[in-house]
């Protein structure tokens, strides 16, 4: 049995690829980049741990099932893989918007559909979809980034209530900023900077709420204490005007 881990060129995928290794599971790293993937193999060999990389584009159908085709046995599937975007409305090309659509909603689920049975009549698995503190939030110019992630986590909580009684667990994870490399693939480096430093986490921690939630059998789980007090204030007005505030370039 093997470890399905999206997005794991770095940041996130990359932390969970390490400690699945370091546990003496087999990983299979999809991404877009082979370098990347690369690498992360390399640090996963050197843990003891076995990697099978796998370069895909997962924005796509035919990623997907390619990707799908390529895996058997897979008894945990990490859906990390994802983009952000910041674009005012009308701004973005359609391939553009259907793409991250893809990968971040249709994606996921058909991920789960192919893959979940398997783990349902072997009456046990782990799903663990990376969703976003922006599933419970409105951003402005992120419309259609804030709208993924509220489908993947209310995805997550209507999967977890048909599989749980089979064995197989969920966690949908719905973490504020970490630092990766994500921010800066979408011009958005000046967040660095102007974001207060208490507020952003590190992938590990991601990693480490993923495992307290299956643990303790819950579905959504909003990593950090920080953003588990601020989460309820989050929408209001004022704090929507002081963070576009605060962002601004």
């Amino acid at each position: 049995m093997s470890v399905l881990i999206t997005g794991a060129s770095s940041g996130i995928g990359r932390a969970f690829a390490l400690h699945y290794a370091a546990q003496g599971s087999d990983v299979i790293l999809a991404a877009r980049s082979s370098s990347g993937l690369s690498r992360v193999s390399d640090e996963v060999k050197a843990l003891g741990g076995r990697a099978r990389p796998i370069a895909v584009d997962l924005s796509s159908a035919s990623g997907v099932d390619d990707l799908i085709d390529a895996c058997d046995d897979v008894e945990t599937l990490v859906a990390n893989a994802g983009v952000t975007l910041a674009a005012s409305i009308g701004s973005l090309a359609r391939d553009q918007i259907d793409a991250t659509a893809y990968l971040m909603t249709a994606g996921i689920t058909r991920l789960c559909e192919a893959l979940v049975p398997a783990m349902v009549s072997a009456g046990k698995g782990e799903v663990i979809i990376v969703s976003s503190i922006a599933a419970f939030v409105p951003m402005k110019k992120s419309a259609a980034y804030a709208a993924s992630k509220a489908f993947a986590t209310s995805y997550a909580r209507s999967l977890d209530l048909e599989v749980r009684a089979s064995g197989v667990r969920v966690a949908a994870l719905c973490p504020g900023y970490v630092r990766t490399d994500l921010h800066r693939r979408a011009g958005l480096d000046h967040l660095s900077s102007k974001v207060p430093g208490w507020m952003w986490l590190e992938p590990e921690d991601v990693v480490a709420a993923a495992n307290r939630a299956l643990v303790r059998k819950r579905v959504v789980t909003v990593p950090g204490i920080a953003y588990r007090v601020v989460r309820p204030f989050l929408s209001s007005r004022l704090a929507q005007t002081s963070w576009q505030r605060l962002t601004r370039r």
